[in-house]
């Protein structure tokens, strides 16, 4: 295949890949079951008292055979905003990078998608409904939200992908630090494709804020979000294009 017609698969595939990641992040994907205690950082010595649980906690080492238990206690804030960053990486370097803004708030999720060719793609997701629409079309596509872009790629940063998992994919597991944020670390491996998905999962949110995709030590996918605003800025509009506003983010007391 000519260099050309490979660079412009591996951006048509990083397309893909993102509007199905960002898709994805608007589904609140955990039940809550009994919280647990994450262990900390900071070295244990000898004449240190083991710490005791308390009330509807259970202290929980993370490792392969408990990291899934600890994942499935996480939620996700009812309401924040942040950009996430997506690349796909060849040989030589970035072959294609995206960027979306994305504010959760009230059981909708609002995207706005800046794809690699530089086209934006707006989505606004809620009460069982999923709206697209690109630039500054005054027309959107009306979807079922049940039919999210999953279906597009079979191979996603998500959080089923870490909850599904078979046990003996799940190759390591950790309590970590990314960009110095506390996170839940679990790498699963693919065996049918060779690949090796790495998550690392904020302590304190719940987001999956990093995710990259290997094979034989190469990354060629990563993605990022690490800073998120939490509430969601109050008064802000999620509106289709011809102004219909189907939700406002809470204004303070």
């Amino acid at each position: 295949m000519k260099r050309g017609h490979r660079t412009l698969l591996a951006v048509l595939i990083a397309a893909v890949m993102a509007v199905a990641l960002f898709s994805a992040f608007s589904i609140n994907l955990f039940h809550k079951t009994p919280e647990v205690i994450l262990p900390s950082l900071a070295p244990v010595t000898d004449d240190q008292p083991p710490q005791q649980a308390a009330g509807d906690y259970q202290r929980v080492e993370i490792t392969p055979d408990t990291v899934q238990q600890v994942v499935a206690t996480l939620e996700r804030p009812d309401s924040y905003a942040r950009t996430i960053t997506a690349e796909t990486l060849g040989p030589d370097g970035t072959v294609g990078v995206t960027e979306a803004t994305v504010t959760v708030d009230g059981g909708w999720t609002q995207t706005a998608l800046t794809l690699p060719d530089r086209r934006v793609q707006h989505s606004l997701i809620g009460q069982g409904k999923r709206y697209v629409w690109y630039g500054a079309e005054r027309a959107w596509e009306e979807y079922d939200a049940s039919q999210r872009s999953a279906d597009l790629s079979q191979r996603l940063p998500t959080y089923e992908d870490v909850l599904a998992a078979d046990r003996e994919r799940v190759v390591a597991a950790q309590y970590a630090l990314s960009e110095q944020m506390p996170c839940i670390y679990i790498a699963v491996e693919e065996p049918e494709l060779g690949y090796l998905e790495s998550y690392w999962i904020s302590v304190d949110t719940g987001l999956l804020v990093h995710a990259e995709s290997s094979k034989d030590g190469q990354v060629f996918y990563r993605m990022s979000g690490y800073t998120v605003e939490t509430p969601a800025t109050p008064g802000q509009s999620f509106t289709l294009p011809d102004g219909t506003v189907v939700h406002t983010t809470a204004l303070p007391n």
